[in-house]
């Protein structure tokens, strides 16, 4: 799990200069807006048990993660994990040795939407068990997040208020998963 750890932490390193490269912006502005090398970072085993009735429950509600990136190590016997894309839900189906990234809120509102949180969900399987691993690549609790500044114009004003990392998800935690609507609430704030 060390291993694993220091990968997936210098993985994520790797693409905050890709996206920060990608927005215009000096390669290490995003990983400096997380809280530079001491970032907020968690591992989570997800283990979903066969359902005979998968239908009438979800192994995970429909959510987008209100940190800045997920790391997904998904069972590769079994699907589970879905996309919502133009209204529908798409199954991810795994890939042999492959990680899925799903972009959070945090990364949605530095960005000023320029890059989009997922939303997604989690449904189980009525004759196999599950399990995953999600690996949370976050910015400190203490970190105040806004949309960075040079991506704030008159034509692009900010479309999120500042606010620390940690009351967001105290924030998001009092609401319960409900979709992309937190995050976008946030936009009527202003």
């Amino acid at each position: 799990m060390e291993a694993y750890s220091k990968e997936i932490l210098r993985l994520g390193e790797v693409l905050l200069k890709v996206f920060s490269i990608n927005l215009g912006l000096e390669e290490d502005c995003l990983q400096n807006a997380f809280g530079g090398k001491h970032i907020g970072a968690c591992l989570r085993a997800n283990f979903y048990p066969k359902c005979p009735q998968p239908d009438l429950t979800l192994g995970l509600s429909s959510h987008s993660d209100p940190g800045g990136m997920t790391f997904l190590l998904p069972d590769k016997r079994v699907t589970g994990l879905q996309v919502r894309k133009d209204d529908q839900w798409i199954t991810v189906k795994p890939v042999h040795n492959a990680i899925i990234l799903n972009i959070g809120d945090q990364l949605q509102v530095l960005s000023n939407a320029k890059y989009k949180s997922v939303e997604h969900r989690v449904v189980v399987n009525p004759n196999e068990e599950r399990v995953s691993l999600a690996y949370f690549y976050n910015p400190r609790n203490e970190m105040r997040i806004q949309p960075i500044s040079e991506l704030v114009t008159s034509e692009s004003p900010a479309l999120y208020p500042p606010m620390i990392f940690e009351e967001y998800r105290r924030f998001i935690r009092t609401k319960g998963p409900r979709g992309k609507l937190q995050v976008e609430s946030l936009k009527s704030t202003r």
